[in-house]
């Protein structure tokens, strides 16, 4: 049993500007392939006479979701684009192999860029970018904790999101239940 969230990782996706869009589970990524990046916000510095400073402070991390796709036969890629250009904003999720472990991340809003790009190694591959938005209510823009996936036995699809711990709470906070049917 693994203590931290390594390994192959799930990714799930769900379109924020269709209606009632239901989660989708995004094909394995390229190994290695996924990562969180940060980029340190602005520092600011009040500098007095001899250079030192009398105070800093800096301005909120930006972050980007970036896994690469490989095209296959029957493999259906997870969001549509034109020249890289994705219309709509997204709510992505990812979470560890072991997902007791609690370092999933969610990132509630994304605007989202595609590279699909060619090698003889490789083959096709669709390099996906979630540049983290932040969220309507002030909330982080990634936030950490147990996410844990529901799917139907039967058809596969998602239907319920649950997450508990570090910036989620202690008890459940439910992210998606999949609408009835009919």
């Amino acid at each position: 049993m693994a203590n931290i969230g390594w390994g192959k990782a799930g990714i799930y996706l769900c379109d924020l500007d269709v209606e009632n869009s239901e989660w989708i589970q995004a094909p394995t990524p390229v190994e290695n392939s996924t990562n969180l990046t940060p980029t340190k916000g602005s520092k600011q510095e009040a500098k007095l006479e001899g250079g030192e400073n009398e105070d800093v402070r800096y301005g909120a991390n930006n972050y980007a979701l970036a896994y690469q796709i490989r095209r296959a036969k029957n493999k259906e890629m997870p969001i549509k684009h034109i020249d890289g250009i994705v219309a709509h904003n997204y709510g992505v999720i990812v979470v560890p192999e072991d997902d007791k472990v609690p370092s999933a991340c969610y990132i509630e809003r994304s605007v989202v860029s595609v590279e699909d790009a060619f090698s003889t190694q490789e083959g096709g591959t669709d390099l996906y970018t979630h540049d983290a938005v932040k969220p309507d209510d002030g909330s982080r823009m990634v936030k950490w904790g147990q996410i844990t996936v529901t799917k139907d036995n039967a058809t596969g699809k998602i239907t319920k999101i649950v997450a508990k711990g570090e910036d989620f709470g202690e008890g459940e906070k439910v992210i998606y239940t999949a609408q009835a049917e009919g």
